[in-house]
Formats: C-alpha cells, sequence, structure tokens
C-alpha cells in the first residue's frame, strides 16, 4: 500500500511538473515592462519619464501624495533611489521632462496646481549629485496670459547659452475699465549661471 500510494505521488508531481514546463514554453514573450516601485501596482497617471542624470539611463517620477491640508505635493522616483521633491502650497501637479540643447541631462518642469486656479506655477529642477537643485526660482503665470503656443521655459533660438522663462506681473492700468491687469514678462538667463 505504501508503495502504491509513493508512486502515485510521484506520478502526480511529476505529471505537474510536465503541464507546468509545457505552459510555460508556449507563453508568449512580452518586453519587459518599466521597473515599477514595490508600493504601487502600476505606474501613476503623468508618470514621466526622463534622462535625469545625464546617463542616457531614463527612469520616471510621479506624483505620490497630495496633502490637501497642508497643501504639499509629494513627487516620487523609480525605485526610491532619489529623494522625492515636496512641492509647497500646491494641491497636485502636472511633470514634464524638458530636454535643452546646451544641456547633458534633462530638466523636470513641474506645474503646481494651486487653489487659486488663476495661475500656473512652475518649478525647474535639475538632478545634481543626487539632490534636485532648482534651476530657476518658481514664477507664476496668470491665466490671461496663458496661450496653447506658450512654452513657459525654453532655450533662446538665437543663443543656446540663454534660457528664456515667461511670469506675469501684475499692472494697474488707469485707461483699463478694470484698472488692472496683468502683464506678460520674459526674463533671460544665461545657462553658465544655473547650477
Amino acid at each position: 500500500m505504501k508503495k502504491y500510494l509513493l508512486a502515485l505521488l510521484i506520478l502526480t508531481v511529476g505529471c505537474g511538473e510536465n503541464e507546468h514546463s509545457s505552459n510555460k514554453s508556449s507563453a508568449p514573450n512580452f518586453p519587459k515592462k518599466p521597473r515599477i516601485p514595490k508600493n504601487i501596482t502600476q505606474m501613476a497617471e503623468g508618470a514621466v519619464n526622463g534622462d535625469f542624470m545625464g546617463n542616457k539611463h531614463k527612469f520616471y517620477g510621479f506624483v505620490k501624495n497630495v496633502d490637501l491640508q497642508n497643501e504639499i505635493t509629494s513627487i516620487y522616483f523609480e525605485d526610491g533611489k532619489l529623494p522625492p521633491i515636496d512641492i509647497p502650497e500646491s494641491i497636485g501637479a502636472e511633470l514634464h521632462a524638458l530636454k535643452f540643447k546646451n544641456w547633458d541631462r534633462d530638466l523636470l518642469l513641474v506645474n503646481a496646481k494651486l487653489r487659486d486656479t488663476n495661475f500656473n506655477e512652475y518649478y525647474l529642477f535639475m538632478l545634481r549629485d543626487s539632490l534636485w537643485k532648482q534651476v530657476v526660482n518658481r514664477f507664476d503665470i496668470h491665466k490671461s496670459n496663458m496661450h496653447d503656443t506658450l512654452v513657459p521655459v525654453q532655450v533662446n533660438p538665437k543663443d543656446s547659452t540663454e534660457l528664456f522663462r515667461y511670469y506675469s506681473v501684475f499692472d494697474m492700468d488707469r485707461n483699463s475699465s478694470t484698472k488692472f491687469s496683468w502683464m506678460l514678462q520674459r526674463e533671460s538667463l544665461k545657462i553658465e549661471e544655473t547650477p
């Protein structure tokens, strides 16, 4: 009886392995998906890929947490190897990777969502020595100055050593019926002067 049970056990295990191995070999060969941190089940909506280290290895960043009470948006990065970025006075964010001709790496542009929906607030970060550093101070563009073709940060097409950023300033206008307006300004920064 013991021999019979032992033979049945071996036969059952052997058939299970053969069935498993035949299924394994017939499975389609899908391309590898990007590595996703263990604490999320899929790549978050709005995640952005970029070569932020300048080593041709792209990794992604995503908005992980929005603290509505304290108005802080936390941006995390693939594998959790880099420190997160906390954006103050914000209730969400859109992320963009920017590639500029004279930079050895992509930059991270954060469009922070504010409670005051009249403004778009922007932060521009560069990764240096495993730390995110602001390339320029944060800046705001009023909705009256926004249009489809406006790029908030760009390289000067006539001088690739200069970086343009656009921002809105309050303007008292005595001739206007509303007595005030928002003017779009452009600031030029030399790339060598940025971190």
